[in-house]
């Protein structure tokens, strides 16, 4: 699978232990982000959790 040089930044971010805890990976849709971050998780032995803004909740629920 191609692999784009972001992911090694993000995978090295996610190392830095003065960094904080939470990362943001913003930009246009379809342009490879949620696949650039589980990517980047594969080279981290961190805990982890991904979210997508996509999955918005409603507001009523």
């Amino acid at each position: 699978m191609f692999q784009r040089k972001i992911v090694e930044i993000i995978a090295a971010r996610m190392w830095e232990d003065d960094n904080r805890p939470i990362q943001v990976v913003a930009g246009p849709r379809q342009t490879g982000k949620s696949t650039a971050i589980a990517q980047a998780l594969e080279k981290v032995d961190k805990p982890a959790h991904s979210a997508s803004a996509d999955d918005v909740i409603a507001p009523d629920v």
